[in-house]
């Protein structure tokens, strides 16, 4: 008969959430297990853009991550990001002189391999390899089987393991909600032509039907991810396919189908969704807690989730150094997690949504921007200084 491991913390999920609650529960001193189905370094869909809290989050980690993050060869930085919302008219949210970036390109399967290459090996106990079979919330803990039959008792539990998390399904019991959540197809492209010579990210509005955001990011490699999505629900609902849809803005678009004239698509279209349901669905109970994509705190706008998600472990690992402390584990006390995730995100990710419901509405929207584009220019600035790197 197999022993049972027993541990304090359990982390379901590896990808940026959860590293960065491993990491952050290392920097305390907290022995734990983090686990994941895939073995690292592991390929996983997503736009590949890095900004905001992604730069905090590793400043924050310490231990020389954002330095090592910076001098690493498959990642670039920019200081752009166009988001062109027509043909003729963008806003630039561009970083001051003094500042370095406001945008990173990292392909997935290596800025997740970056990460858990920086776990503990003191405190972090890896076992990667097996997805979670079965989850339940006893008495004297969290119980878990995994596929290749080991179980674990853990006295608390991270879900950090994304839009499909079993810890939010099994024990939050949350259901999905395609009017809080985003579908995306990407592709990566090899040989496009006449990209800014200074790495600047394209974002532009497609109105379809319904609104799409198209992006064009230039990756280390040579490599351009190319990505095109929008709300799941008004998706389904005007039956918009997203790969004819892309493909035909890449060889019609005035402004997109030169660049990709003799460029070739580099395997298969992929897709993703991204939720953005924060303050609607549970990310506490007894002895759980949801960190990244499982508590939905991807922005609805601009659809980042990753610097959200490695923000959210670094204030779930510090509230559960003071449930260890005290020794409970119940869902009214891990309720200081939830203010202290609504304190720091919640004016950003309600912002978000309302530009997201606004920008729906093509020329009022249009109206609007072109009013206050030098505004939003420059308190774009003071924004990212705030929830950025220092």
């Amino acid at each position: 008969m197999q022993t049972i491991e027993k541990t304090a913390v359990c982390i379901i999920g590896a990808g940026p959430a959860g590293a960065a609650t491993s990491m952050m529960l290392s920097n305390l001193k907290i022995h734990h297990y983090i686990i994941d189905k895939a073995v690292f370094p592991r390929d996983k869909t997503c736009g590949d853009g890095l900004i905001l809290y992604a730069y905090k989050s590793m400043e924050l980690l310490g231990g020389n991550l954002f330095q090592n993050f910076l001098k690493n060869p498959k990642f670039i930085h920019s200081k752009n990001i166009q988001l062109h919302i027509a043909d003729n008219f963008r806003v630039n949210f561009k970083e001051s002189n003094d500042r370095n970036m406001v945008i990173s390109y990292a392909k997935r399967i290596d800025f997740d391999d970056f990460l858990v290459n920086h776990l503990s090996e003191k405190y972090a106990h890896k076992n990667f390899g097996s997805a979670v079979k079965t989850i339940e919330n006893r008495e004297n803990g969290v119980f878990l089987t995994l596929k290749n039959g080991k179980e674990i008792l853990s006295k608390v539990i991270v879900g950090a393991d994304g839009a499909q998390s079993i810890v939010a399904r099994k024990l939050a019991k949350n259901k999905p909600n395609s009017k809080l959540m985003s579908t995306f197809v990407c592709a990566y492209f090899k040989d496009v032509k006449n990209l800014p010579l200074k790495n600047d990210a394209e974002v532009r509005l497609i109105y379809k039907n319904v609104l799409l955001f198209f992006y064009v990011f230039p990756l280390a490699d040579g490599h351009v991810n190319v990505s095109l999505g929008g709300r799941s629900d008004q998706i389904k609902k005007h039956q918009i396919n997203l790969v004819e849809e892309i493909e035909h803005i890449i060889k019609t678009h005035n402004k997109v189908k030169d660049k990709f004239l003799g460029a070739t698509k580099v395997g298969s279209w992929r897709g993703w969704t991204i939720p953005f349901h924060f303050g609607t669905q549970k990310i506490v109970g007894d002895r759980y807690l949801l960190v990244g994509d499982a508590a939905g705190l991807s922005n609805a706008f601009y659809k980042e989730g990753i610097g959200t998600g490695m923000m959210s472990g670094i204030i779930a690992a510090k509230n559960i150094e003071k449930c260890l402390l005290q020794n409970n584990f119940s869902e009214n006390f891990l309720r200081n997690y939830e203010e202290e995730i609504k304190n720091e995100f919640h004016k950003l990710l309600k912002f978000s949504h309302y530009s997201l419901r606004f920008a729906n509405f093509k020329k009022p929207f249009y109206y609007l921007a072109s009013l206050l584009k030098s505004t939003i220019e420059s308190k774009s600035q003071a924004l990212m200084k705030k929830r950025s790197y220092k």
